[in-house]
């Protein structure tokens, strides 16, 4: 299993609204539907109100970079840049069992 994750830093006081607006759009929904997703979820941090933080997994590193260029990852990009300011990276690589 591939692993992503890291944390979206947000414009203050604009987590609510990047949240909604992903769900709004069905980009999370979208994501959780490509070939190779186990799963696709966002946390918000009751700590850093400016926060979102998010954990993908994936079946191999194949489906992980089939979704990094994938329409719906395009469609995030735009949200990515009205509410966010940067990006903290966490882990990305290989889990085994």
């Amino acid at each position: 299993m591939f692993v992503v994750a890291g944390t979206y830093i947000v414009k203050p006081g604009m987590r609510d609204a990047f949240i909604k607006a992903i769900y709004d759009q069905g980009i999370i929904s979208e994501f959780r539907k490509e070939k190779g997703n186990i799963s696709y979820e966002y946390y918000c941090p009751h700590e850093n109100p400016d926060g979102v933080f998010f954990v993908e997994q994936w079946e191999n590193l194949d489906a992980w970079e089939a979704h990094k260029v994938s329409p719906n990852t395009a469609k995030l990009q735009p949200v990515k840049s009205e509410f966010t300011t940067g990006f903290a990276p966490g882990f990305v690589g290989e889990l085994r069992q």
